[in-house]
């Protein structure tokens, strides 16, 4: 669908001829594969002085808001270790805002060890995109769409935090994941 409409914009645009050429050739891959997975080489790092339009600020907001990917703090700790966090959206005051997802388990600031995330198959690996002590967060979704939901997701995510940089395999499936410095579109919650 995001193929048709980028398609049918470019083509209507007389002057981008040469931008739909590269968005065939981008997006033309991934719909051959018949998956919604997209690997770069490089981390896609937004921060908060990139301008983005308020109209699709507004809509990309409301995506996430509707259907949120998977949201992860990672970090690497002085000694090497990989410790994450949770995070989610919630409502507080009218206004959303992201939270802690914490659980009972978990030490007070949410931060858990985890010593098996080698066996998620990262690729790239995400402990060689990690400076120790520099937390940053990780969105993830379903790079093989089986459902609506899993297309949901995905869009959801590389229109709030940009194109999936790598994939990473848990409980049978692959995930696209991207790696960022800040949360978009909302708050964090005090």
């Amino acid at each position: 669908m995001l193929v048709a409409h980028g398609l049918a914009l470019a083509i209507a645009c007389a002057g981008c001829a040469v931008g739909a050429v590269g968005l065939v050739s981008t997006v033309a891959p991934m719909v051959a594969a018949g998956s919604a997975q997209v690997i770069g080489s490089q981390v896609a790092m937004r921060d908060s002085k990139s301008t983005v339009p308020k109209d699709d600020e507004s809509d990309r907001c409301d995506q996430l808001l509707r259907v949120p990917p998977g949201i992860e703090e990672i970090r690497k700790t002085k000694v090497g270790l990989i410790e994450s966090r949770q995070w989610k959206i919630v409502q507080s005051a009218g206004s959303p805002v992201w939270m802690l997802a914490a659980n009972k388990s978990a030490s007070e600031d949410a931060w858990q060890p985890k010593p098996n995330i080698a066996r998620l198959n990262f690729n790239p690996p995400i402990f060689e995109m990690l400076a120790p002590e520099k937390p940053q967060f990780m969105a993830y979704a379903p790079a093989e769409v089986t459902n609506p939901t899993d297309s949901e997701q995905f869009d959801s995510m590389t229109s709030a935090f940009g194109a999936g940089i790598g994939t990473f395999q848990w409980r049978g499936r692959t995930y696209s994941y991207v790696v960022v410095k800040e949360l978009p579109c909302f708050k964090p919650a005090k």
